[in-house]
């Protein structure tokens, strides 16, 4: 395969650093973006070096986000795979937080991605060619109480993303979904998590208690960021082991034991809800 120019946004830390390297190290090259490359000027250099990586501006939440997608578009005069990457999470009872910090959590992680997707696809569609990939999250597939607008946003995401490979699959562009579970990287750490204050109410709650559960295990996540990035560049190039044949056919890849099992455990109780509810669905139809 020849190599491919990847965008990536939220590259300053975590997976999307992870991504941005393994990107590099398999060939292709690599527009990295972060609201503030001036707080990553180490990482801007060692990403630049070898000539085949760029360093940009790109705030997915800016009035100012078209004209960002093509400058990186000019930098090597095209992009084959955008990964929309940039994200954070909320939590809190939704009683407890703000209407201002829904509206801020939903902007970041689906408006965002909207914005790059949309800036992006007649580039791609007139080429007839690209991989647009949305990064999710277990929760973006089933939902756990403290975190409902993080799941929100999430499962917001993941339904664009399954109309959107309708759409666009004629015009030879593949849209993916990338679900990973806990990952080792700073994400739910204290100083990068946004948490509503907990009300009397919730003391003592299962909100709490998810919350304390998810800062708990701030390193020691058993997903691996890099191993990840890997594999997600190998479901965009072809190569790489133990992949199923024609992987490109399907939509989802899922990332981590943890995340796998959260999914099972969803499509059962999906399957049992169908079951359990096939007489009454069926009775309210017209007779045809």
């Amino acid at each position: 395969m020849a190599p491919l120019v990847w965008l990536i946004t939220g590259t300053s830390s975590g997976l999307g650093m992870c991504l941005a390297r393994a990107v590099l190290e398999a060939g292709h090259r690599v527009i990295a973006t972060s609201r503030s490359p001036f707080k990553s000027t180490g990482s801007i250099k060692e990403l630049e070096k070898s000539g085949n990586g760029k360093w940009m501006q790109l705030d997915v939440a800016s009035d100012e986000l078209e004209h960002q997608v093509e400058a990186c578009i000019k930098v090597f005069g095209q992009v084959d795979v955008l990964v929309n990457n940039a994200g954070y999470g909320s939590g809190g009872a939704l009683e407890d937080i703000s209407l201002a910090e829904i509206h801020r959590q939903m902007e970041v992680n689906f408006f965002g991605p909207v914005r790059t997707t949309k800036a992006l696809i007649p580039h791609m569609r007139e080429r007839g060619s690209g991989t647009i990939i949305n990064v999710t999250s277990t929760v973006g597939f089933s939902g756990m109480p403290a975190l409902s607008m993080y799941a929100a946003s999430k499962h917001a995401l993941e339904g664009l993303s399954e109309s959107l490979a309708g759409e666009l699959g004629p015009f030879g562009v593949r849209v993916m979904i990338v679900e990973p579970g806990d990952m080792r990287t700073n994400f739910v750490s204290q100083k990068n998590s946004t948490l509503a204050p907990l009300s009397l109410p919730y003391k003592g709650s299962v909100v709490e208690y998810v919350t304390n559960a998810v800062l708990g295990m701030h390193g020691k996540q058993l997903l691996d960021p890099e191993l990840s990035a890997r594999r997600i560049v190998e479901a965009v190039s072809g190569e790489g082991s133990d992949w199923p044949e024609n992987r490109e056919s399907y939509l989802r890849l899922v990332l981590g034991r943890q995340c796998f099992g959260s999914m099972e455990a969803k499509v059962k109780m999906l399957q049992d809800n169908l079951e359990a509810m096939r007489t009454i669905s069926y009775s309210v139809d017209f007779d045809a």
